[in-house]
């Protein structure tokens, strides 16, 4: 896939996750408790991720090899409710975009200690002037967001 292809279907991904965060807000609030909304969410998906897993459209798991896994790659699971958890509470009280805002600000900042560091088997890049100004302006965008 070309690059650029590559990263507008990455971008629509997150235009996913914006409607995701309405939607299991949404749902969160009809069921009455936050964390009930992030459940719903999780069950859905297990749903249609064992339909993809299963259709051996990206190949066969090593079921397996799991075992094998450091420590750190089992937290994904976690991190992703606490991430989902946070949005279905923080959509209805501060909105979409700043909560968007806030998470993109997050997961670049988080990135970046990442790429510098090689952490969790991710290549290493070395932190930039460029990568700075990024990191920089995006806060600046969460401020602006912030004050709308």
């Amino acid at each position: 896939m070309p690059r650029l292809l590559f990263l507008l279907a990455i971008a629509a991904a997150g235009v996913g996750l914006s409607i995701q965060a309405a939607a299991n807000a949404r749902m969160g609030g009809l069921l009455a408790v936050p964390t009930a909304g992030a459940l719903v969410n999780f069950l859905v998906g297990t749903v249609a991720l064992a339909a993809v897993t299963f259709s051996g459209l990206f190949g066969r798991a090593e079921v397996a090899e799991a075992a094998s896994a450091p420590w750190w790659a089992w937290i994904g699971g976690l991190l992703g409710a606490t991430y989902i958890t946070l949005t279905v509470i923080a959509v209805p009280r501060v909105g979409a975009a700043l909560t968007f805002a806030a998470v993109i600000a997050g997961q670049l900042i988080g990135s970046v200690l990442l790429d510098s560091t090689g952490w969790l088997g991710v290549p290493k890049m070395p932190v930039s002037a460029t990568r700075i100004l990024g990191v920089l302006l995006l806060f600046a965008g969460v401020l602006l967001v912030q004050r709308g």
